[in-house]
C-alpha cells in the first residue's frame, strides 16, 4: 500500500508544523523536567504469571507526576 502525504517526503524531514512555538515554551518544559527529577519513582518490576522460552514477561509499576502510580504490561 502507498503511502500518501500532502507534501513531498522529501519535505516532511525537515517540516516544522503550522503552529507558532509558545512563549513560555523553554519555561514549560524546565518546570515539567525539574518536576520529573524531584519525583522518586519507586520502581516495581514484578514477574508476569505467564513466561515464554524467548522473553521475560513482566510487570512495570512507577510513580508518576502528580503521585500516580503507572503500571505497564
Amino acid at each position: 500500500m502507498p503511502l500518501l502525504f500532502d507534501m513531498p517526503f522529501e519535505k516532511l524531514h525537515t517540516y516544522e508544523g503550522t503552529n507558532p512555538r509558545p512563549a513560555d515554551f523553554d519555561e514549560y518544559w524546565d518546570r515539567g523536567l525539574a518536576e520529573m527529577n524531584a519525583l522518586d519513582p519507586q520502581i516495581e518490576i514484578v514477574p508476569a504469571e505467564f513466561q515464554t522460552p524467548f522473553a521475560r514477561c513482566s510487570h512495570l509499576y512507577f510513580t508518576g507526576v502528580g503521585g500516580a502510580r503507572i503500571h505497564a504490561k
